[in-house]
């Protein structure tokens, strides 16, 4: 797959995950888990089709297909979970999962835009983000969004068989500034 056209990430759109979309979700995050899951998250959720099948019954309002350009190519998908209800909103942590084509100014893109739609859209009040280990790449592109490091969680995580460091980010709706 690639990129046709720079217009194409103009229109980009986020809808709830249906149906077949589910196994493009499944798909990635078998190409992908180690670099977005903690081992034992993606092993609870994923090892059978049946822990497949529960895990998208009770998160599927928090699965969000991406697609692109008036073709809508699938790029990504955005998943909310453990959401927290408070007085302002719902906080949440946000994992951004784009397919390898559309890494690079396509992840910016993407993540620029699932920004917007979370805030403006579902009202989501502040996101946090974490990385495992020294991910550059996935710190940068955070700072570039305008998340902040709240925390260093030093050797929090165990992964590839080492500790590594987790690092926590977050980022506050504008339109829930503090007076």
């Amino acid at each position: 797959m690639k990129i046709n056209k720079l217009h194409d990430f103009f229109e980009i759109n986020f809808k709830h995950a249906k149906g077949k979309q589910f196994i493009n979700f499944l798909k990635l995050c078998f190409k992908y888990h180690s670099r977005l899951f903690a081992d034992n998250f993606f092993k609870e959720n994923f090892s059978s089709f049946e822990n497949f099948v529960k895990f998208i019954k009770k998160f599927k309002h928090n699965i969000f297909y991406v697609t692109i350009g008036k073709s809508n190519k699938f790029a990504a998908f955005i998943y909310l979970y453990e959401p927290k209800l408070n007085p302002f909103g719902q906080d949440c942590k946000v994992t951004f999962c784009v397919s390898r084509p559309y890494w690079g100014f396509g992840s910016y893109a993407i993540a620029k835009k699932g920004l917007k739609f979370l805030f403006e859209k579902l009202k989501v009040r502040k996101l946090s983000a974490e990385i495992i280990g020294e991910t550059t790449l996935a710190k940068g592109l955070l700072e570039k969004l305008g998340f902040k490091c709240e925390a260093m969680l030093e050797n929090e995580c165990f992964k590839d068989g080492e500790f590594k460091n987790l690092y926590i980010f977050s980022k506050f709706n504008p339109a829930y500034r503090a007076e």
